[in-house]
């Protein structure tokens, strides 16, 4: 009795931990100045589980760790260049006014009472915003110098029609 218990007990446990998964996307890009979220999904193994921590842990390109840990009661992010930016949503985690240095590789690792920790990688490419003093200062002139054309070109053509109106009226009578 007490062997069927414990094969009971062990297909369970092993069947749980085949289920077990974190789904997040393999690269999310941000912008410069606006916000982000980095998704991160768990799949419970079964409706009894109880998540009692999420962390990210940004593996930076400089070479450190940047720990964000969410143990269900409040977010600690250790000091940083994102502390103060960042927040976790379910298990996802949002950046705001991202900077291009927050770019690397963030790892979701979401643990559940009695089923052990899942975890999965997601790279963050930030791209800058395109900056009035990366135009190059032809294109302005082109642009104004396109309009002016364009102006004068009307104001032409309107007293063109205007003066022939007129003359065919002139000549008519």
């Amino acid at each position: 009795m007490m062997l069927l218990r414990l094969l009971c007990f062990l297909h369970i446990v092993i069947s749980a931990l085949e289920a077990q998964e974190v789904k997040v996307s393999p690269e999310v890009t941000g912008v410069v100045g606006h916000d982000v979220t980095l998704p991160c999904q768990y799949i419970p193994r079964s409706f009894r589980e109880r998540i009692y921590r999420v962390q990210w842990t940004l593996k930076s390109p400089g070479g450190e760790d940047i720990d964000i840990i969410d143990n269900r009661e409040s977010v600690r992010v250790q000091d940083s260049f994102l502390k103060g930016r960042v927040e976790i949503v379910e298990q996802s985690l949002i950046i705001r006014d991202v900077k291009k240095n927050d770019s690397g590789s963030y790892t979701c690792t979401v643990t559940a009472f009695l089923t052990g920790s899942s975890s999965g990688t997601t790279d963050l490419v930030v791209q800058g915003l395109l900056c009035i003093e990366e135009v190059s200062p032809v294109y302005p002139k082109i642009i104004i110098g396109g309009v002016f054309v364009l102006i004068v070109g009307t104001m032409l053509t309107t007293t063109h029609c205007i003066i022939r109106k007129r003359y065919r009226r002139c000549s008519g009578v």
